[in-house]
């Protein structure tokens, strides 16, 4: 995850320790615990395939369990997802869970269910509240396939930040709603939501890589949400090229190049790893190569398997890893290789490091990087222009 308005800005947030500690992960510091597959939307991005089929949850034990193990591991976040997790009546027992052990809860839902209820229940415990927004009404409930999501999802929104909870908005970026990152931001101004993360789209579920913007779109909608990050607190998710065109956009500033460093990219595996509603655990929500489960959480790390050694070491593995930049991208998510490619190590398709190479050709600014310092592997990578 890139925090746009840290890096253009230099405004700070609570996350940074993690993001930019430099630090390297022995296990990882936010799970993702997908409780239910359950969901009372049907959405055609959906990434885990949720919707309005029955599926059997695992009992409230085996996530009180996994909390348990995760403050041992020493997690910092879990974020409680889904599915809707709010499908879940006993969701509340779970953040407390982890409340107790001194873990910060952040909860991502589509905001449906954010009764006045289910608010009360939740607000001590749960730090953060992510709710989904596609774009205008009409937009927002054909991405969700349900007529009046829209409204109850700004409903369950006013509702969270009257009851005091830091409340944001999801954005995923597709080719059906590119069109209406300002929509985002003018929402934002109107309902006075001071955080917004746009999603790459990842290629799982129904998440359909046809789905997808092409890489010239991708430059065009990052630069939109660079300019306004002066509008909140906006960060990006799944594509960390993006700090690579702030980096270029803030006039190569050392101090976002060494922030990116310290980010490291994507972490999949190291510093984030995710737990199913069947209690499989994977690099994270979009790999689907199992690396484990939920009673063998400290195991996966201790003892690790082929894949998240080689995870630990993708710069051998990675193709791109060749790249200038591989040391503040780390490859990118490395499941939508496998989705468009076939292979887990190919480069990510949602690379668009050669549409930002087309801006510097027009630059008359000179561009010269060696990132051979602090590198991971032997080796001095140049781009010049």
């Amino acid at each position: 995850m890139i925090s746009i308005s840290r890096l253009v800005n230099g405004r700070p947030e609570k996350a940074d320790e993690i993001r930019y500690s430099g630090k390297r992960d022995y296990y990882p510091k936010v799970l993702v615990f997908n409780v239910t597959r359950n969901c009372n939307l049907k959405c055609v991005h959906c990434y885990s395939n949720s919707g309005l089929s029955r599926f059997q949850d695992l009992p409230l034990s085996a996530w009180l369990n996994a909390v348990k193990k995760a403050a041992e591991m020493g997690v910092k976040h879990i974020l409680l997802s889904g599915g809707e997790p709010l499908d879940r009546r006993d969701l509340s027992s779970i953040a407390k869970e982890a409340y107790d052990y001194g873990i910060s809860v952040e909860l991502s839902t589509n905001g449906t269910m954010l009764t006045r209820e289910r608010v009360e229940e939740l607000k001590k415990y749960v730090s953060y509240i992510g709710v989904s927004i596609d774009g205008p009404e009409e937009v927002h409930d054909k991405f969700r396939g349900v007529r009046g999501a829209f409204k109850k999802a700004m409903e369950g929104i006013r509702l969270a930040k009257q009851a005091g909870i830091k409340t944001g908005l999801r954005f995923t970026i597709t080719k059906l709603n590119y069109r209406y990152v300002d929509f985002v931001f003018d929402i934002m101004k109107k309902e006075g939501i001071n955080r917004v993360c746009f999603y790459h789209l990842a290629y799982s579920g129904r998440a359909d890589m046809s789905l997808d913007i092409d890489n010239k779109t991708r430059y065009e909608v990052v630069n939109k949400i660079i300019e306004r990050s002066k509008d909140g607190e906006v960060l990006t998710a799944d594509n960390p090229v993006d700090g690579i065109l702030v980096y270029i956009k803030t006039g190569f500033s050392n101090e976002v190049l060494e922030l990116l460093k310290r980010n490291g990219g994507n972490k999949s595996g190291e510093r984030i790893a995710d737990i199913s509603p069947e209690g499989i655990v994977y690099p994270d929500q979009f790999t689907p190569i199992p690396i484990g489960n939920i009673n063998n959480l400290k195991e996966i790390w201790d003892k690790p398997n082929d894949l998240v050694g080689k995870l630990r070491e993708r710069w051998k593995y990675v193709k791109c890893s060749h790249c200038p930049f591989f040391t503040v991208c780390n490859g990118g998510l490395r499941g939508r290789a496998l989705v468009a490619k076939g292979d887990l190590w190919e480069k990510d398709p949602s690379c668009y490091l050669d549409e930002i190479l087309k801006y510097l050709e027009h630059s008359p600014q000179h561009f010269h990087y060696n990132i051979n310092e602090n590198n991971h592997h032997n080796g001095e990578h140049n781009y010049s222009s």
